[in-house]
């Protein structure tokens, strides 16, 4: 077998592969090689099958012994849920600072033990350093600054940086509460080779013994081993049909009772595709191309992560922020098919909802001119007029701030400064509503000429 093709399939699957890419490409892999526009990618077998067996190379002993894929997915789990160790060590010690009982996160900060074979990491010296470090922080003779504190924990942990990456997210992942608790026994995570048997070649790419066997609920084949789905391994995507029905694909108990070794082992890279929102949720752009959701979600990423509460925005305008993105900064369209479904999939605890924008919106964010203008635009209140489809009231909003813009600034009304104040959010639209304006008409001419073409086409070849 040379490669492994994968269709897109239900959104749970879909951000396995994309977190699986993510993987991929933190080892240095070039994963774009493989994103065809066609929607599916055959992922070369060798290239899977070297990243779970070669050696990660530079890195200290015990986890030299941890292979290719091992690391990076534990280094690129941290970094997707805390940041870089400084991240996580300032937000604990701030919560610490807000909290009535800070025992707990205090305990947090600390590394515990583990070993591969007879080789030990004792994290004892750190852990008293911490310790030393949050007394001076928080105990009776508080002394140092939040920052400061943060700075000498991190000089602190350097010394065993890679084993408190490998230790803080294994217990992040398999615990109690985790993306994948009790996938295997907590009992374990002190054992490093327990978490290198877990992921192995011969486990993951295990061929089916028999043509007859039962096919996956996810990928629909047969080629590697199914088995039916270990509720408890997933407790937190797979439970009880009847009380978390939406956990399901389509809402369908039996679309999801068989997996098989290779999509079980792209469920648990699910967690990397989602970006964390300020408003608590998570979300994941699914569509029916894996290069599409490959660039959406690393826009979504990029862009929406890193927004505070005050600066996020909607659900709907993420998706239609990512797919302007897109359209501006991929050297290809979504294609016709690619804008009939794409969705946004927001999770927050056990609640999993789906945001999708119309076709003929999609159509018109993905012509690279229109996203063009409205990425130079930049504002939301024009965007929406687009998401909402109401021209009318954009030509209008273009011609209001046109007979306010040729005015001097010192003639304007308060009426008129309170309308730019409310349209415009960005200081240099502020400043020249009637380049706004302009941008604006040319905006309306080009969603005119798309639609004439749309109507156009229609006409011809039918709807």
């Amino acid at each position: 077998m040379s490669s492994i093709t994968l269709y897109p399939s239900n959104w749970l699957y879909n951000a396995g592969v994309i977190g699986l890419l993510r993987v991929l490409e933190s080892a240095r892999k070039d994963v774009k090689c493989f994103l065809p526009t066609e929607g599916m990618i055959d992922v070369p077998y060798s290239l899977l099958e070297d990243a779970l067996q070669e050696r990660a190379g530079d890195l200290p002993e015990p986890l030299n012994n941890l292979p290719v894929w091992h690391w990076h997915y534990i280094q690129t789990s941290f970094e997707s849920n805390y940041g870089s160790i400084a991240d996580f060590i300032s937000n604990m010690l701030k919560r610490a600072e807000r909290a009535n009982n800070r025992d707990q996160l205090k305990g947090q900060l600390k590394c515990k033990n583990f070993k591969y074979e007879s080789k030990e990491v004792d994290c004892g010296d750190v852990n008293g350093k911490v310790d030393k470090i949050w007394e001076k922080t928080f105990g009776r003779s508080a002394e140092l600054s939040i920052d400061t504190a943060t700075g000498e924990m991190v000089k602190a942990i350097d010394p065993i940086k890679s084993a408190y990456i490998y230790r803080k997210t294994v217990g992040s992942l398999f615990s109690k509460g985790g993306f994948y608790q009790n996938f295997y026994n907590p009992s374990q995570f002190g054992h490093l080779n327990k978490f290198i048997d877990l992921f192995t070649k011969e486990k993951i790419l295990k061929y089916s013994g028999s043509p007859s066997t039962s096919s996956c609920g996810f990928c629909s084949e047969a080629k590697f081993e199914v088995e039916p789905i270990n509720a408890m391994q997933m407790s937190s995507l797979f439970p009880v049909f009847s009380q978390f029905p939406n956990a399901y694909w389509q809402n369908k108990e039996e679309a999801v009772t068989q997996i098989c070794s290779l999509c079980k082992f792209l469920v648990v890279h699910h967690h990397l595709a989602l970006t964390s929102l300020s408003d608590g949720s998570e979300i994941f752009i699914n569509a029916p191309s894996f290069q599409v959701m490959y660039y959406l979600n690393k826009f979504v990423h990029e862009v929406f992560g890193a927004l505070s509460a005050e600066e996020m925005r909607n659900k709907r305008n993420i998706l239609a922020t990512s797919v302007i993105e897109y359209a501006t900064k991929v050297q290809a369209t979504l294609g016709v098919w690619a804008g009939m479904n794409i969705e946004v999939v927001s999770r927050r605890g056990n609640q999993i909802e789906f945001f999708s924008l119309p076709y003929e919106v999609v159509q018109l964010l993905s012509d690279r001119r229109i996203a063009g203008l409205l990425s130079q635009i930049g504002e939301f209140s024009i965007m929406n007029r687009v998401l909402d489809q109401d021209f009318s009231r954009l030509m209008e909003t273009g011609y209001r701030l046109l007979r306010i813009g040729l005015k001097p600034y010192g003639e304007r009304g308060k009426s008129e400064n309170d309308f730019i104040n409310q349209t415009l959010r960005l200081e240099k639209n502020r400043r020249d509503p009637a380049r706004v304006a302009d941008q604006i008409f040319e905006l309306c001419a080009l969603i005119e000429e798309k639609q004439n073409r749309r109507k156009a086409y229609e006409h011809i070849y039918g709807s």
